[in-house]
């Protein structure tokens, strides 16, 4: 491409009439190289979830989630088995992963348990509530290949390892528990999870949309997961799931 002293240069030796035509073309030009740049995609992770048929938890607060900061971020990260990271830019997420997951967490648990949020909502008042606090150590795209282009045949899972405290709250609470009260519900009582699994993209892992498709549901999991403990702990009873450890 001409820069501005050349094609200035360039102009000066054409006659009057045809200068102005030529200036024209320059510019059109000039702009077209620079509309170039490839416009980046934008995905949600948005989990669907099916609602309990009944739920006496009403209240739950989500906090923000923990996360590597090398995962941080809005572009899609892809990783290989060696541990290189290739940054996917014109492919994001809505917002970085860290909210992105929380925002999720958020709106599957409402929807699972038909609870409020009021960590979003700002609600507060006397009633019981759940607070959760969510840390994911991984939720990693992987590549099981050399290759690094999106146009081959590419092997992928989205390998996941969460852990969460839901904490009880209740404001009516007595000061001092009653004794010889058996089964009773402990007013702040707390329960610590944690779970890992690993779910396959596929042979056609190559698409960035089945990607994002298993991430979401990787996604759900978590939240049937954190809804079952937070059930579990409103009934003060014991988390019965396949891969989830709770003490």
């Amino acid at each position: 491409m001409l820069n501005k002293k050349n094609s200035s240069y360039f102009l000066s030796y054409l006659p009057q009439s045809s200068r102005a035509g030529c200036g024209l073309l320059l510019a059109i030009v000039g702009l077209a190289g620079c509309s170039s740049s490839p416009t980046p995609n934008y995905y949600s992770l948005t989990p669907t979830v099916k609602p309990l048929v009944s739920s006496n938890v009403r209240v739950i607060e989500v906090l923000p989630v923990g996360l590597p900061d090398r995962l941080n971020r809005a572009p899609l990260v892809l990783q290989d088995s060696s541990g290189k990271s290739n940054v996917l830019d014109n492919e994001r997420w809505t917002s970085t992963l860290g909210a992105e997951l929380r925002d999720g967490l958020s709106a599957g648990l409402q929807q699972k348990l038909g609870a409020v949020d009021r960590y979003s909502s700002g609600m507060t008042g006397a009633k019981v509530s759940y607070r959760i606090a969510t840390d994911f150590s991984r939720f990693d795209i992987i590549e099981h290949s050399d290759t690094r282009s999106l146009m081959g045949a590419m092997n992928r899972d989205i390998e996941v390892a969460v852990a969460w405290i839901i904490k009880r709250d209740d404001p009516a609470r007595p000061l001092n528990q009653p004794t010889g009260v058996q089964n009773a519900v402990l007013p702040n009582r707390q329960l610590s999870c944690r779970m890992a699994f690993t779910d396959a993209v596929g042979a056609d892992g190559n698409k960035i949309v089945d990607i994002v498709s298993v991430s979401r549901q990787s996604l759900s999991k978590v939240v049937e997961a954190i809804a079952a403990s937070v059930v579990a702990t409103e009934a003060n009873k014991a988390v019965v799931m396949e891969g989830v450890t709770c003490s």
